[in-house]
């Protein structure tokens, strides 16, 4: 199996985004900044090195504007 080679997934869902591992493809309103919430495309590591990156949507806390 490729796992006994060292290939492993990424952990990404409720994870905090990190750029050397996610790719964002989208943001989503939330209540928490850069917290993954969704997986578009699993993402592998080859021990440390990263073979393909998750492509991730992750949460964006909604800004309160003064005026309201």
């Amino acid at each position: 199996m490729i796992t006994e080679e060292g290939v492993r997934e990424i952990k990404a869902i409720g994870e905090k985004f990190d750029a050397y591992i996610h790719d964002i493809v989208g943001k989503v309103e939330g209540e928490k900044d850069n917290v993954i919430v969704e997986e578009v495309r699993k993402g592998y590591m080859l021990k440390d090195k990263v073979l393909r990156p998750s492509m991730v949507k992750v949460s964006k806390v909604k800004e309160a504007r003064e005026n309201e």
